[in-house]
């Protein structure tokens, strides 16, 4: 099975961009460290300080799973839930025609 990209966008509550980066920023290197974690970016969307989206790529469904269960994680979210203004957006894309970037 080939690998599967992710991409979540979150929302803070207004003003709160800067503290949902900060919890984010936090849990980076925890999670690039996951066995089968690929790519872990936080970007901020331009013009929208209160929105980032996180993109990632999993070497395996399994990997995934094993990221949404892990105990960083679910740590992580608790601290995200007083934060956002809605639940996160998750897409996980699985290729259909993609260039090797090599």
């Amino acid at each position: 099975m080939s690998a599967l990209d992710v991409v979540a966008t979150l929302e803070a509550q207004e003003g709160r961009g800067d503290e949902l980066v900060a919890v984010l920023q936090a849990s980076l290197a925890t999670v690039r460290a996951e066995d089968g974690c690929l790519r872990y970016d936080l970007h901020r969307v331009r013009r929208r300080p209160d929105e980032v989206v996180m993109v990632e790529r999993w070497a395996s469904v399994d990997a995934l799973k094993a990221h949404g269960a892990a105990e960083h994680f679910q740590r992580t979210s608790a601290q995200l839930a007083d934060l956002l203004a809605a639940p996160p957006v998750v897409r996980v894309l699985e290729a259909v025609d993609v260039a090797d970037p090599a």
